[in-house]
């Protein structure tokens, strides 16, 4: 199961980091240097990043995910700490808590990303490769954070 554990939390960080730098790239484009916003052919990038949905009060989704990413990364980080053996229990308990926000976050931006996945096919009937790239990602990570929600119940049985 160890290896199996180890696997998971590799691709999971590889997973993160894309979608950092995904939301990275929409969060420069978006703030910083809209021509630099590059979206394959018949792609509807600008028009996406242009419309009503592209912010929540005044704050840029792709700002948003970027936070999301953030946090993700900065969750799983302790995830790959070693702790000394005194700290076992505590350290366990500390894994488990971040395991379940990982979850919930990973949760909110897969359901906030099949919304806004929604928005562009049926009111905008615009698509934006990285918006979808990063719906991919976030989705992908939930995933990840269900079997890492199974992980806790092996090894806590």
């Amino acid at each position: 199961m160890l290896q199996g554990s180890v696997l998971v939390k590799s691709f999971s960080l590889i997973l993160k980091i894309s979608g950092l730098i995904v939301a990275l790239y929409l969060s420069y484009t978006t703030l910083f240097n809209e021509s630099a916003l590059i979206c394959g052919e018949g792609g509807g990038c600008h028009q996406v990043q242009k419309s009503e949905y592209s912010s929540v009060a005044g704050i840029p989704i792709s700002l948003l995910g970027l936070f999301m990413y953030l946090t993700l990364l900065g969750l799983h980080i302790p995830r790959i700490q070693y702790v000394h053996k005194r700290f076992f229990s505590l350290r366990e308990q500390l894994t488990k808590n971040i395991k379940i926000w990982s979850f919930f976050i990973a949760t909110a931006g897969t359901i906030y990303s099949i919304y806004l996945t929604g928005i562009e096919a049926f009111v905008l009937e615009a698509w934006c490769i990285w918006c979808v790239a990063s719906a991919v990602i976030i989705s992908m990570i939930l995933i990840v954070e269900i079997i890492n929600m199974r992980i806790i119940d092996e090894t806590s049985s």
